[in-house]
């Protein structure tokens, strides 16, 4: 009798275990959009439809509205469904995305959730009824207002970008970073799934070289930037014109530049993530015939490293940011730091030839050398774009004078640091190493040790102004006779 009490007691608890699970509510299904959840492609379709009205009634790009908040503004949750995080929908702005999954998440929308205020402000003014516009101008100061369009993206301002995101884009771009490494170490055991083709792992990685190199790109636009602003004098809390980006914000963006790019480990790769990275050669694939007779299976480390790198040397060392640079320097009181052109030069250098301050290691051979295959290119390139630099003729403008002679000085001293280190690592050099520093030395001193001619246009020519050689000392200088 107490066993079948018992068993009675145990059904009718599990009767209601069952009632109580029939009336609880089933999780809704998520519906998808092209397999994709509509809660995340509904809100970008929204703001994408909304850009394009937003041209239809007048408005231009706004490519510095995505500059109003913090990231930490935008992700604390107090913006989230309330306010759009940008000042206007006709940016160009990312998904706010985040790789700290489960630990940190992001708590802001990610994407703009209404028109901005600039939005309202510009329609204001262009469809208003009043002929006092006065008051509505009077407010192009408020933060929230902040506008710079197509023109200005080419300009000083590195704020004018396209696909920047925060007022301090440095901290989305570390973010980015963080989203790269993630997705890197899920390639193999994650991304390409099991009979997948494994050229989907090269695909990937490089959607996370793109990424990576979007987050560089945006923070090189720091360096010698200034912020513009089209306030009129008089003008309600007015700014000036040209306001000189402050100097730890162009130096921390050049750290970070250069970490995310000289730097091997910045490319995340692995023998075997490399062995694993090919192509497939369908005819009527992506790319057509040429892709599939022209694409080599195995990815090609080098020349796409030192192709990111080279681009990256660009950005830092184009003549535009080198003279807006030097001309930041005259914007800036001289009791005040500033980033100099010698700083930023010296920064390249010191980076791009760090092993030379390394001891020399017991061992090295050519499978284990002392300058890495990528680190020979990186600095084969950077001498390269020095000698270009410090050449007479190669640039326009009274800043390239600074330019060239500043770059002829990075050479002397690469050139002085090579040999010592040379000398000091004596015979442990590997083959690789040696041939390199060698071959540098010697491209150096050519540079450094060239005659150079003046009129050289001229040489052969029907100009009636001689032509002058520099020539060694006690050598006579005799003009060339017409012709």
């Amino acid at each position: 009798k107490d066993d079948k009490k018992k068993d009675d007691k145990k059904k009718d608890a599990k009767k209601k275990d069952d009632k109580k699970v029939a009336a609880k509510p089933k999780s809704p299904a998520v519906s998808l959009i092209d397999g994709i959840p509509e809660w995340f492609v509904g809100p970008l379709l929204s703001e994408l439809v909304a850009h394009e009205v937003g041209h239809t009634l007048g408005l231009r790009h706004n490519f510095k509205s995505s500059s109003i908040y913090s990231l930490a503004e935008i992700n604390n949750g107090t913006l989230k469904g309330k306010k759009p995080f940008a000042g206007s929908v006709m940016d160009y702005i990312p998904v706010n995305m985040s790789a700290r999954l489960g630990k940190n998440p992001a708590k802001g929308d990610h994407t703009m959730i209404d028109i901005g205020p600039y939005d309202l402000w510009a329609i204001e003014y262009g469809y208003t009824f009043s002929k006092d516009l006065k008051k509505i101008l009077a407010r192009v100061a408020e933060p929230e207002l902040a506008y710079a369009t197509d023109e200005d993206t080419g300009g000083p301002d590195p704020l004018a970008r396209r696909y920047d995101f925060s007022k301090n884009p440095l901290d989305y771009a570390k973010a980015q970073l963080e989203l790269v490494q993630y997705h890197r170490g899920r390639l193999l055991e994650k991304f390409v799934k099991s009979g997948d083709s494994w050229s989907k792992a090269r695909r990937g990685y490089e959607l996370t070289l793109s990424l990576q190199m979007r987050s560089v790109s945006m923070m090189a636009n720091w360096i010698g930037g200034a912020h513009v602003n089209r306030d009129r004098k008089g003008d309600k809390n007015g700014r000036a014109p040209i306001s000189v980006v402050p100097t730890n914000s162009q130096k921390d963006a050049l750290k970070f530049v250069i970490e995310s790019t000289f730097r091997d480990k910045a490319y995340g790769l692995s023998t075997e993530l490399l062995r694993h990275m090919t192509v497939d050669k369908w005819l009527d694939g992506e790319g057509g015939f040429a892709h599939a007779m022209s694409s080599q299976p195995a990815w090609p480390v080098h020349d796409r490293i030192i192709g990111l790198q080279a681009s990256t040397l660009t950005m830092l060392m184009n003549p535009t940011t080198l003279r807006r640079t030097y001309d930041n320097e005259f914007r800036i009181p001289a009791d005040q730091p500033a980033l100099t052109l010698p700083d930023l030069l010296k920064a390249l250098s010191t980076e791009i030839w760090s092993e030379l301050d390394q001891k020399p290691k017991q061992g090295a051979t050519a499978r284990k050398p002392l300058v890495s295959s990528l680190r020979r290119n990186l600095q084969q390139e950077h001498i390269d774009r020095l000698i270009t630099l410090s050449l007479p003729g190669n640039g326009s403008g009274a800043a390239y004078k600074a330019i060239a002679l500043l770059a002829r000085q990075e050479l002397v001293e690469i050139r002085g640091r090579v040999a010592k280190s040379a000398k000091d690592w004596g015979g442990k050099v590997d083959p690789y190493t040696r041939a390199h520093l060698g071959r540098l030395q010697d491209q150096i001193t050519k540079v450094l040790d060239a005659q150079m001619i003046y009129n050289a246009k001229d040489i052969g020519g029907r100009s009636s102004l001689p032509s002058f050689f520099l020539q060694p000392r006690g050598a006579e200088l005799t003009p060339p006779e017409r012709p």
